[in-house]
């Protein structure tokens, strides 16, 4: 398993890399749509859905996340509102994952159906918000992508060792409140280290940096919980077998949809702030 692991991410990870600087916005906004209709169809098979009814709506969120996307490349107001609005769904989700109700709303098909757009379509929108516009933003989209990277790797090692409270037994057995905390105090040096030493930011937009790389780890988290949750609902482990080792796509990407969306909206604010 492991071996698969490793052989999967050096076959994906240098020529999604290289894509980040080499590709225009629009070519990127493709190569992303790629993953969001297989996330889709994964996401679909998780509620439930038939063949049919998979292909119907991968489709419907093809159509509205690429109009979103297009409206991003030609104004990034759009995009912004469309950020927005992620953060508002996924303040509404990790309320809805801590409520404890007995019978949570995410047990609803059409509750997950719909989650689905919401969780998948601003992420997209958030990697081409990112990418386009700015020589720098290719480099904060691969900035990003290593955050939550890091995130993942220190709270499993700090988890592993540390781990005593669990975070969300119902939801994500293996997840503990200490291997959260060694995830963010991981991307806090990281992003320290970044702004200071690679960036040389000022001290007010350094400690504004690294705040937005802390709500980032946790708000990641919270990614990988909804996808966790959606796939106990289903009753299955991983969300498909397309990558060898990994699973589906969807257990690659679920800290990304939430994390990219909500760095890309820190990313506005924190310029505009300095500017």
């Amino acid at each position: 398993m492991l071996k698969w692991r490793l052989l999967t991410a050096a076959v994906l990870i240098p020529p999604l890399v290289a894509a980040l600087f080499w590709f225009p916005p629009p070519a990127l906004a493709a190569l992303v749509a790629l993953f969001i209709v297989i996330g889709g169809w994964e996401w679909a098979a998780l509620c439930g859905l038939g063949a049919g009814g998979r292909m119907t709506y991968v489709a419907l969120l093809a159509a509205f996340g690429g109009a979103l996307v297009l409206a991003t490349l030609i104004d990034s107001d759009a995009g912004f509102a469309v950020l927005l609005f992620a953060a508002a769904w996924w303040l509404w989700a990790l309320v809805e994952l801590v409520h404890g109700r007995r019978r949570s709303l995410f047990e609803r098909r059409g509750v997950r159906l719909a989650g689905g757009v919401l969780v998948l379509v601003p992420a997209w929108v958030g990697v081409v918000y990112l990418h386009a516009g700015d020589p720098m933003r290719p480099a904060a989209l691969l900035y990003v992508l290593v955050l939550v990277w890091l995130a993942d790797s220190a709270a499993f090692l700090a988890g592993k060792t540390l781990g005593r409270t669990k975070l969300a037994p119902s939801v994500s057995p293996g997840k503990t409140v200490e291997g959260v905390i060694g995830g963010m105090l991981a991307v806090v040096l990281l992003a320290y280290f970044c702004g200071k030493i690679v960036w040389q930011l000022e001290a007010r937009a350094l400690w504004g940096w690294v705040g937005l790389a802390a709500v980032v780890a946790l708000v990641s988290v919270v990614g990988d919980l909804v996808e966790s949750k959606v796939k106990r609902v289903a009753g299955v482990k991983d969300s498909g077998r397309i990558l060898p080792g990994h699973g589906g796509v969807l257990d690659r990407i679920d800290a990304l949809t939430s994390a990219v969306p909500i760095f890309a909206l820190g990313w506005r604010v924190l310029f505009q702030m300095a500017a």
